[in-house]
């Protein structure tokens, strides 16, 4: 056998091992979690009423969910609320139903029985 046809049997040999390999990858893909955190912005200059501002804040949710996130979210929590100026800076976490389960596990939620808190406010109001 000459050089030249022991490469090509290599080659093909490598071709076939990769094609396997990327399909076996590919089929083995695991799901993804979303799990997204978003600020947005609302003009609060002229709103002195809680029902207003309570409007305003479902609609700027709302709007967040229909043009930023392009997964159907099971989970949407306020996570945090700042005047600045005329605008209220609102924070959002928002996740789908594996980002949610990772959330827990991350929080110590995870099923296991351990209440282990991640976040140190927590664990300041336990005390």
């Amino acid at each position: 056998m000459t050089v030249r046809g022991i490469s090509t049997r290599v080659t093909r040999a490598f071709l076939v091992l990769a094609l396997v390999l990327g399909s076996t990858v590919m089929a083995a893909a695991p799901a993804r979690a979303q799990l997204v955190e978003v600020t947005t912005a609302l003009d609060v200059a002229d709103t002195n009423d809680v029902g207003e501002l309570k409007a305003a804040l479902r609609s700027a949710v709302e709007r967040v969910l229909h043009e930023t996130i392009a997964f159907q979210p099971t989970m949407v929590a306020l996570t945090d609320a700042r005047r600045v100026g005329q605008k209220l800076l609102v924070r959002l976490l928002i996740a789908d139903a594996e980002g949610e389960e990772m959330l827990q596990a991350l929080q110590g939620r995870g099923g296991d029985g351990d209440s282990e808190s991640a976040s140190p406010d927590e664990e300041e109001t336990r005390t």
